[in-house]
């Protein structure tokens, strides 16, 4: 097996827009997507299993195994004339082969669905990241469309890379004469303690009212307003833990006084 497809249901959809949303370093991506998926009540139409997935299986609550996937979701837009596709899953492959090869399965679904854009997450890592709401970079893969992330006050990047299948699809979308558009929110890098990553809802958040717009699409965001608030001050409790414990090796490490007597 390379690519094995359990298809679940045959949508019919109208010009739909492509969103892709892998789990990456800072999992933005896959939060936006996971939630714009719960809460628009998309259905799942595709599996897609492959070779080049992590080899274990995920064992669930009710005690039963499920292999490493990707899924393919649909949602019809009553309001506006595009629907949507939208790509998520528990992981990306894991060599550079597997990740051009799903790259190209999911491009050519998009040509047979007739997709009209393809929009892709990802994580800007920053040292320090600015006051206030983080912001939202862009990458597109036509020059014309520079204009219209600017409109949305998305900046624009002019160097650097976007890393993994989120980067690597948009990309090859251009090949196919598939207009594209990278979202990248402004991160920081968390971890705890222990070593576990800790998403970025704030980011999240910043891209998916960015993204909501450009879709024309409203979804309720106090969920995710409201998990951001408590990821946000479980951080701050790990950095002021941080800095307590900073400043006490510092005092144990700090040079002694030396006492001196002149005769």
């Amino acid at each position: 097996m390379s690519i094995k497809i359990r298809r679940l249901a045959e949508p019919t959809l109208n010009e739909p827009f492509l969103v892709c949303g892998l789990p990456d370093a800072g999992f933005i991506a896959k939060q936006v997507v996971d939630y714009l998926i719960e809460k628009l009540d998309a259905k799942l139409f595709e599996e897609i299993y492959s070779s080049y997935f992590p080899s274990y299986v995920l064992i669930k609550k009710d005690g039963t195994a499920e292999l490493m996937k990707n899924e393919l979701y649909f949602w019809k837009n009553t309001k506006q004339k595009n629907d949507l596709i939208l790509l998520t899953g528990n992981t990306q492959p894991l060599s550079p082969e597997g990740q051009y090869e799903l790259a190209e399965e999911i491009l050519v679904k998009a040509e047979t669905f007739g997709v009209k854009k393809i929009f892709t997450i990802s994580s800007y890592f920053v040292d320090r990241r600015s006051t206030g709401k983080p912001k939202v970079y862009g990458v597109v893969t036509n020059p014309n469309l520079k204009e219209e992330i600017v409109e949305y006050g998305v900046y624009p990047l002019s160097k650097g890379s976007v890393k993994g299948f989120n980067g690597l699809v948009f990309g090859m979308a251009k090949l196919k004469n598939i207009n594209g558009i990278c979202l990248l929110g402004e991160t920081i890098e968390y971890t705890t303690p222990s070593g576990r990553t800790v998403v970025d809802v704030k980011s999240a958040q910043s891209v998916l009212e960015v993204l909501l717009k450009m879709l024309e699409v409203e979804v309720d965001l106090s969920e995710i307003e409201k998990q951001a608030k408590t990821t946000e001050e479980f951080l701050r409790r790990i950095e002021e833990v941080e800095r307590q414990a900073l400043e006490e090796i510092s005092r144990a490490f700090a040079p002694k006084k030396h006492t001196y007597y002149y005769i």
